[in-house]
């Protein structure tokens, strides 16, 4: 399972005597067939023919012919076999297919993924008890769960007299609501104690509608903040349906986001407050190390100019550094660069698609810390 610490491990790795070898294969089974697969794996890497280094394109190659088990949707493989490093991720979740040889790990797809899976935490509830999940990057990490006290509901005919004035039925109908009150106040108190520490950035809430709202207002303040959205279900619902139906509530998420971010920012930058846009700004932004979240179009790519003494980047092409004067150096991965920088720094990084907001502000922009 791909972590933020393996994230920070990629960051940290450099490699100027040897490339390192960077692919993102997408395999989900649902698409296309492995042997289908295996010729768009050719394809990609006969793309970096004379790039890389032939030791660490047979490695790749002998990793799907022996090795991968074909279970998966992604792989992310990183190998610089010169410098004893190979990684291999097998993600639940697809990837863009993509190759890349550069002296560092091609990191920017894997933000993608992080932004878009990350961990988060769903809660099935009715009014005799609880399911919880936690899943990360498609994958299920961890369940629990609680059944309270069974709620037995009488069936409620012409009856007596007594009791359509309130008497033994109503009296059995407090009951039920007394029981069902407490279960729901157990599963909250599990919901607090499963999801603490952080485990569970976002929440979504599957039931009926009343017994959710009802969960809902017995959550903690900052649970119920984290509360992203609700699926109506039922409590034997498969881990299967459970994955897909959070995962589209995780993507319309997602989407309304980064849509505010955008505007954020952009108002920000307009008022001279705390944002910046466009490649230039956001450049200088990082290189001051004020920005607190980075948001970058889906597939934007950008060259820059960095000082190989002190670390000053630009985007025009200059001879020398205008604070040191020694040398600057082309950089054709800037975006990857950028998105290294920030992470490298405690910033988040968000990949936004379909924004024509943010690539009228030319694809890229920053919310900064000052």
């Amino acid at each position: 399972m791909f972590s933020e610490k393996d994230l920070q491990e990629l960051v940290g790795f450099h490699s100027e005597e040897s490339p390192v070898l960077s692919l993102y294969l997408d395999v989900d089974p649902t698409k296309r067939t492995t042997d289908e697969y295996k010729l768009v794996l050719r394809g990609l890497l006969k793309e970096i023919s004379g790039q890389a280094r032939r030791e660490d394109v047979g490695t790749v190659e002998r990793y799907f012919d022996h090795e991968y088990d074909w279970q998966g949707k992604g792989v992310v493989l990183f190998s610089c076999l010169e410098q004893d490093f190979w990684r291999a991720y097998p993600l639940a979740v697809p990837v863009e297919n993509h190759v890349h040889v550069g002296n560092r790990p091609y990191i920017k797809p894997l933000t993608n993924i992080l932004d878009a899976y990350g961990r988060y935490g769903v809660v099935l509830v009715d009014q005799e008890g609880a399911r919880l999940f936690l899943f990360q990057l498609g994958e299920l990490q961890e369940t629990s769960g609680t059944i309270g006290e069974e709620v037995k509901r009488m069936k409620h005919g012409r009856g007596s007299a007594a009791g359509r004035r309130g008497g033994v039925t109503g009296r059995t109908g407090r009951r039920e609501e007394e029981i069902a009150q407490r279960n729901l106040k157990e599963a909250a108190e599990l919901t607090a104690k499963f999801c603490e520490g952080g485990r569970c950035s976002r929440i979504i809430l599957g039931g009926t509608d009343q017994t959710v709202a009802q969960f809902q207002e017995m959550l903690p303040k900052d649970l119920q903040e984290q509360v992203v959205g609700s699926f109506p279900t039922v409590m034997t619902a498969s881990e299967a349906d459970i994955l897909d139906r959070s995962l589209e509530i995780i993507g319309t998420v997602e989407r309304e986001t980064e849509k505010e971010l955008v505007e954020s920012v952009i108002t920000a930058a307009a008022k001279g407050g705390a944002g910046v846009i466009g490649l230039a700004d956001t450049l200088g932004a990082v290189y001051e190390g004020r920005v607190h979240v980075l948001l970058v179009a889906e597939g934007y790519k950008a060259t820059a100019y960095r000082c190989e003494q002190c670390g000053y980047i630009v985007a025009q092409a200059q001879e020398e550094c205008p604070f040191c004067g020694s040398k600057v150096k082309q950089i054709d991965a800037a975006v990857d660069l950028i998105v290294r920088e920030v992470i490298d720094q405690g910033g988040q990084v968000e990949v936004v698609r379909d924004s024509p907001a943010l690539e009228r502000a030319g694809h890229i922009a920053a919310l900064l810390r000052y």
